[in-house]
């Protein structure tokens, strides 16, 4: 093993599709092989920290979290780290309408 490359950073553990409920926080998350900026983006539009987004990156573990589900919130999010890049679908269920409402 050689140690000490200096090249670009490159994602070690991609993102992975998730399923989760309406309402609830879904979380997606990934690994780079060292630090390194990152971007978050749904579609052509960049996600960013605040409302119902909450970026992290703690290391090298990038997390996304998204809070109070929505329909719209279902799709292909992508995480991008210079030329490097890692994508995965969020599928978003909706909440069982039980027979009483509220």
């Amino acid at each position: 093993g050689s140690s000490g490359s200096s090249g670009p950073a490159k994602f070690t553990e991609g993102l992975r599709n998730e399923e989760a409920v309406e309402g609830a926080t879904a979380m997606l998350w990934c690994e780079l092989s060292k630090v390194a900026p990152v971007e978050w983006r749904k579609g052509p539009e960049n996600l960013r920290d605040g409302d119902r987004y909450i970026l992290r990156q703690e290391g090298t573990r990038c997390e996304l979290q998204i809070c109070g589900l929505a329909m719209a919130d279902a799709g292909e999010y992508l995480c991008v780290c210079g030329q490097e890049r890692t994508s995965a679908t969020l599928t978003i269920r909706a909440l069982p309408s039980g027979p009483s409402s509220g």
